[in-house]
């Protein structure tokens, strides 16, 4: 753990700060779409080697994947507070309270992965929430699958730490080599170990999690060694209780709303399979190739989040609100095209994936239904790395928090209430979507975000 002593003061203003709000969002956010984009290919990776073991390994590999995703939300808490303060410090020109920022950030990160650890005796009741039964060779794979991810989540903690130096500078263009460096030793790393060679053991689907352990130390690594090279030292210190706590105070909010989204979506599942298994598999279909709109999305998101705590840090609110306007006005003009050639040719897109007409036909009104709604999901996130850039993360997690989990009454209403059956689902999910972007957007010109965290609070 470290931190630093003083650097000479710049006097210029930050290259950011410089550029027009939508020349700065988009120079931060298109390498953070195209990270987000190769780390969907993680899964995809994963999947397809483990899928040579046979189905149940796959199944297994499946039903981990939400928990997962939980994981990987929780080892984001300490990067997302630190993202926001090293985003501010850039902005008042105090990169010498950077390194500072990144140790506290490590030291909230060691205890992330105590409480990811703590949870590995856990694990199994996750599966029997999904319908696992215990004793089940599927059941068994999950279970050393999900262990491994517990208990290596360090090395993602300590990547995604130093990857939020880099968004938060705007390098983000550095972090994109870094992640492809991260998916190339995946890559290669995972049939060693998942079906071995040599003197190197078949470990299985355990393989696949220790892969990815493996291809983010690398990551971690690097990140530290880059930084290291761009003057950001780290030194070993003490926790900072006000520091850490800030960090958390900032990064919790939004890892409670990352781990409820997927525990809504575990329990939706149960009302989904009520009208057919094969539901269950449209909706995964769907969410892939929604995964290409959302990591537009993601990437203005982060874009708006640096642009939002670089502003505020310079002290202009004005030129904050700017950004995330520029940004909003990317989104759309996105998400307005991917919207209509994935509504237009849904059947065809399915088509690709599967030859099941039951899914084909569920998939692509699931894919019609959300694509109506595509800008209000892009607007949504936005506004979520607006108040996240800010340090007010309290205000996505009261709105997405609550309205995602509105999904259930309303996909029970809409479905067996009104008899609408799986259509009133998918219609659920699309109008909770509205809703949050509607919430978002009137909250976020009620302008409280710009004196939710002081330029002084950040800098104690």
């Amino acid at each position: 753990m470290t931190t630093s002593t003083p650097s000479t003061q710049p006097t210029a203003d930050p290259p950011l700060l410089r550029m027009a709000p939508s020349r700065a969002v988009w120079a931060v956010a298109w390498p953070m779409i195209a990270i987000g984009l190769l780390k969907t290919t993680y899964f995809l990776t994963d999947s397809w080697f483990v899928g040579r073991i046979g189905d149940e390994a796959l199944e297994a590999l499946g039903g981990a994947a939400f928990a997962w995703w939980m994981i990987f939300i929780c080892s984001d808490l300490a990067g997302t507070g630190a993202h926001a303060l090293i985003a501010r410090h850039e902005g008042s020109q105090r990169r010498d309270l950077i390194p500072a920022t990144l140790v506290q950030g490590l030291w909230v990160g060691l205890g992330v992965t105590v409480f990811l650890a703590a949870c590995w005796p856990q694990r199994q009741l996750y599966f029997e929430l999904l319908g696992f039964h215990a004793g089940t060779e599927t059941m068994r794979l999950g279970l050393d699958f999900l262990g491994v991810s517990l208990l290596t989540a360090g090395t993602l903690v300590v990547h995604t730490v130093t990857g939020a130096a880099f968004r938060a500078l705007g390098h983000t263009r550095t972090a994109l080599v870094i992640t492809a460096a991260t998916l190339v030793v995946n890559a290669a790393l995972d049939p060693l170990l998942i079906w071995g060679l040599g003197p190197i053991p078949a470990l299985g689907i355990a393989g696949a999690a220790w892969a990815t352990a493996a291809a983010n130390l690398v990551g971690a690594a690097l990140g530290l060694a880059v930084l290291t090279d761009r003057r950001i030292r780290l030194v070993p210190a003490l926790p900072d209780a006000t520091k850490t706590w800030l960090i958390t105070k900032i990064g919790t909010p939004v890892t409670v709303a990352g781990i409820g989204f997927s525990m809504v979506y575990v329990l939706l599942g149960r009302i989904i399979t009520e009208y057919g298994a094969h539901h269950i598999a449209a909706l995964g279909v769907g969410h892939r190739l929604e995964s290409l709109a959302y990591m537009v999305t993601v990437g203005l998101s982060v874009g708006a989040a640096t642009m939002v705590g670089q502003h505020l840090g310079a002290g202009n609110i004005e030129r904050a609100r700017e950004a995330v306007a520029a940004a909003n006005r990317i989104c759309v003009a996105f998400m307005l095209p991917i919207g209509v050639l994935l509504f237009a040719g849904a059947e065809v897109f399915f088509d690709w994936f599967t030859d099941d007409p039951d899914i084909i036909a569920s998939g692509s009104v699931y894919l019609r239904c959300q694509t109506l709604v595509f800008v209000a999901m892009g607007v949504e996130v936005v506004y979520e790395g607006a108040f996240s850039g800010a340090g007010d993360t309290l205000p996505p997690l009261l709105i997405g928090g609550s309205l995602t989990a509105a999904r259930i009454p309303l996909a029970i209403w809409f479905g067996s209430t009104l008899g609408l059956g799986i259509l009133g689902v998918w219609i659920a999910i699309a109008v909770s979507t509205a809703l949050k972007a509607v919430v978002s957007w009137f909250w976020w010109r009620r302008g409280r975000w710009a004196t939710a965290l002081s330029n002084a609070e950040a800098a104690a």
